[in-house]
């Protein structure tokens, strides 16, 4: 039997899977640390129940589409779920006025937002499912210029965003958004002075990119190595990603479905020598084009 050194040994029973199972394996989504995203866990959690202030500390963390916002979202809400310290989550969506974003925040605490006496005391209500389920963070997705596009619906949603950071419910407020979110938010003096704004940047090709390639590599169910970390082959995803996460992992994943369904049992780089959209398309995937933030225009209402 194949020693498979270049897998982790937890998984080296894969590659000798069928190909159905194989790819099934490929496809899910998996989390590799980083360095760049280490110090990024480790401010959060420095930062999350702060004792002792008068306004907790919170974040924005902005990056274009595909920097690996929702992936970050989803760690966070894996590793806080067994801690004593916990966190909520909400995702804002598009076109979110300030009401909507009270009734998402309400909701996320278990109270309901309907009519009569239901949407009484809800401040109370929301401080004792603080209290009682130790809450000391809101991670808020999708925080866009489309919730925040006019005068109005962004003086709102800051001053609901102030009132959760201090007295009296001190939790850290974690947003994702884009460039232009961040913007809007540096646009109050207040939230410019509590928030720190964390940019998501694309890869570059230093040593961090090339653990992340390895590590990645590792869990793949293929019976020959790749070794897609080389020199050509961090060049290469570079290149064909733009240093965009969410291409650089489509990427991966389609050289590896070409390494199963082919028979070659690894990733061939020189597949993505020029132009990889035709391999991503063959499996259904899409490549982002890096996109150049639009200003943000307030519209008064």
């Amino acid at each position: 039997m194949n020693a498979y050194n270049h897998i982790l040994a937890e998984k080296r029973n894969e590659p000798d899977l069928d190909n159905n199972s194989r790819i099934a394996i490929i496809k899910r989504d998996i989390w590799i640390p980083t360095k760049k995203l280490d110090q990024l866990f480790a401010t959060i959690d420095f930062m999350i129940g702060s004792e002792g202030r008068l306004v907790v500390p919170s974040m924005l963390v902005w990056g274009p589409g595909g920097s690996g916002k929702s992936a970050i979202i989803e760690r966070l809400k894996h590793v806080y779920s067994t801690r004593d310290k916990k966190i909520n989550s909400i995702s804002a969506g598009m076109n979110l006025d300030s009401s909507q974003l009270v009734d998402l925040i309400c909701n996320s605490f278990g109270i309901s937002t309907g009519a009569g006496k239901q949407s009484l005391n809800r401040t109370t209500r929301v401080l004792n499912a603080i209290r009682a389920e130790n809450i000391v963070a809101l991670l808020m997705d999708e925080l866009n210029d489309s919730g925040l596009r006019t005068l109005s619906q962004q003086k709102n949603s800051m001053s609901l965003m102030k009132y959760l950071s201090g007295p009296p419910c001190y939790i850290s407020i974690i947003c994702f958004g884009d460039l232009t979110a961040s913007e809007v938010l540096m646009k109050d003096d207040q939230i410019y002075r509590r928030y720190v704004h964390w940019p998501l940047t694309p890869w570059t090709n230093d040593q961090d990119f090339c653990d992340f390639l390895a590590t990645y590599e590792s869990h793949l169910p293929l019976k020959l190595p790749s070794n897609i970390s080389s020199s050509a082959g961090r060049r290469r995803i570079i290149k064909q990603s733009f240093g965009i996460m969410d291409n650089v992992v489509k990427i991966i994943k389609c050289l590896a479905f070409e390494a199963v369904f082919s028979g070659s049992e690894h990733m061939d780089i020189n597949l993505i020598e020029n132009d990889v959209n035709l391999l991503c398309m063959r499996y259904g995937e899409a490549l982002r084009r890096p996109t150049v933030a639009k200003q943000v225009k307030l519209e008064r209402r």
